[in-house]
């Protein structure tokens, strides 16, 4: 407690002494298995200096590590909005981006920060992986080479190398490469959970297991041992284990996405519809998990009566691959019952001259009344001519008087009566 409190003395001092100075590395806080420490510094140099993008983005990589990434990401963002021309902002957003899921996101950062710095190899390393999870085989070999170019020894590149040989069929190779990944760096758990893959899949599940736990071992955070746990259990047939170890790497990690999807697997077949819905909810735009968690969710919908909202998702699979044919044969069965609606689009009136009829549009060709639109009558008033009336010529011709009301027929002239004839 002591040297604990000593250490966060004489931070203070060196941060007094250069309050303005760059940060490259997180306070160097000591704590015992809790990122607290490092959390409540960062909290007060915050609220002391609120203005300093650095505490924020070296706040956003507590969060990161400790798999928060929306609260990394709110960070690294008021870190960007407070300074926008530094590459590593750019990097941690990248890297923030990928944990969620977010590839295209995370690549469009990535190459914000190589705008700034294109000579950094773990910057190249991280595009090569970007576009690996994007299937660009062929760019993600171009960022690999070019990661090997300035670190040829670096423990990623033999990572990356072996991820590649591996996706090649060439699982020989890719151990090679893992265990020289290893070699570089002991400390590097990404190459035992590699390991693990490959040995689970060569149904040696004893060497699956060892590499999970000296994985562990180094980093006891990393959700993935504790789910890849639960994948060896489940073929070993140890269901209740396995979907126990599932649930767990979810609470170690609210966004590790292979946990929900085994999960959402296994509630389907149990068919706990409701359950099993839930948990492929999240992973719909997920781009490992798409197009098999669209398919579900429509399967869902479909045998709980819910065939109009499963259209949607059947769209969304046929989009994404249009040769799957359970989505085209079930698009067939739905949309005749039901079949889709067509609207007129509408129209902007004051784009229509007066008296100029609308053109038709193929909706109201099939029989859909388009909206009538209204034109301006004329107000101005219009003086009515007066009526002519025929003058009597014959009186006139004649010079007969005209008749008075008070002449009664009886008075009358018998040249007037001509007249009247």
């Amino acid at each position: 407690m002591r040297n604990f409190i000593f250490l966060i003395f004489s931070v203070l001092i060196c941060t007094g002494c250069s309050m303005n100075a760059r940060q490259d590395t997180i306070p160097p806080v000591v704590y015992n298995g809790s990122f607290e420490p490092q959390l409540t510094y960062l909290n007060s140099l915050i609220e002391d200096d609120p203005e300093n993008p650095e505490y924020y983005f070296q706040r956003a990589k507590v969060f990161f590590d400790i798999h928060k990434y929306s609260d990394a990401l709110k960070d690294i963002n008021q870190a960007i909005s407070l300074e926008s021309n530094e590459e590593l902002y750019y990097e941690l957003l990248a890297r923030i981006y990928q944990k969620m899921g977010k590839t295209s996101l995370a690549l469009n950062s990535a190459h914000r920060a190589e705008s700034y710095k294109n000579d950094d190899p773990e910057l190249f390393l991280l595009l090569s992986r970007l576009y690996w999870e994007l299937k660009d085989l062929g760019k993600a070999q171009q960022y690999l080479a070019k990661a090997k170019q300035l670190a040829p020894m670096h423990s990623e590149v033999f990572l990356l190398q072996g991820v590649f040989d591996s996706a090649k069929g060439d699982t020989t190779a890719a151990v090679k490469s893992f265990k020289v990944a290893l070699a570089q760096d002991p400390e590097n758990a990404k190459p035992f959970q590699e390991l693990a893959k490959i040995y689970l899949a060569r149904n040696k599940e004893d060497s699956a297991m060892y590499y999970v736990l000296e994985g562990r071992s180094i980093n006891p955070n990393n959700p993935f041992f504790t789910y890849f746990e639960g994948v060896v259990l489940e073929s070993k047939g140890l269901k209740t284990s396995s979907l126990r170890a599932f649930r767990k790497a979810i609470q170690m990690d609210s966004t590790f996405y292979p946990a929900y999807y085994r999960l959402g697997v296994d509630a389907f077949n149990s068919g706990s519809y409701t359950e099993a819905q839930n948990y492929f909810a999240p992973l719909t735009d997920k781009s490992e998990f798409s197009l098999n968690s669209n398919l579900y969710i429509a399967e869902i919908l479909e045998k709980t009566g819910q065939g109009a909202k499963a259209v949607s998702y059947y769209e969304n699979v046929k989009s994404e691959d249009t040769t799957n044919v359970k989505a085209k044969e079930a698009l067939t069965r739905l949309y005749k019952l039901y079949p889709p609606v067509v609207r007129a689009p509408k129209i902007d009136s004051s784009a229509i001259k007066p008296g100029v009829k609308a053109p038709l549009t193929d909706t109201v060709k099939s029989g859909v009344k388009a909206p009538k639109v209204e034109t301006k009558k004329d107000t101005a008033k219009v003086k009515k001519p007066k009526p002519i009336v025929p003058q009597d010529t014959t009186r006139i011709k004649k010079n007969i008087p005209p008749i008075r009301k008070t002449d009664s027929i009886n008075n009358i002239a018998p040249e007037r009566k001509d007249s009247l004839k």
